[in-house]
């Protein structure tokens, strides 16, 4: 247990007893980092004082007496929010996926578009070297053409 800012934090057991309720009640891990981040304004679970998680448990207990209470009368699932949290778990996993696919698109887009500038630069050199050997050879012509003109 650390002391944060005079504050004792939050214990390894409390983390696993968040964890653990809020799973077995249908809470992915997102919803409840979203949860603690707009309740306690904090950005991750490890930052909550020991008060804090003791009252995030409290209020997850309540949550899972509440839903106890809809299964006993039929009115709940446990069932599909299981599945629920395994899905928005899944979702999170494949959003992750896509986050890094997309950064390493935008890398390979990048390179590609860094590729097309270094050949345009190339050719534009070729052209510009072209040119400077046709103005050469032309001054050469009209130079010939001059000193024939005189003759």
């Amino acid at each position: 247990m650390a002391e944060k800012n005079g504050k004792l934090g939050v214990t390894n057991k409390q983390i696993r007893a968040i964890y653990a309720i809020a799973r077995e009640q249908g809470i992915s891990k997102e919803r409840l980092e979203k949860h603690i981040k707009k309740k306690y304004g904090k950005e991750s679970i490890s930052d909550l004082t020991l008060q804090e998680a003791s009252e995030l448990i409290d209020c997850l207990r309540q949550i899972e007496a509440v839903n106890e209470d809809r299964d006993k009368n039929g009115d709940g699932n446990k069932k599909i929010r299981a599945k629920i949290t395994r899905i928005e778990e899944r979702m999170a996993e494949i959003e992750e996926r896509l986050m890094k696919l997309e950064v390493r698109y935008e890398k390979i887009l990048s390179k590609l578009i860094d590729d097309i500038e270094i050949k345009q630069g190339v050719r534009i050199a070729e052209v510009e070297r072209e040119v400077r050997v046709i103005r050469g050879m032309l001054k050469e012509y009209f130079k010939k053409e001059e000193e024939h003109e005189q003759k």
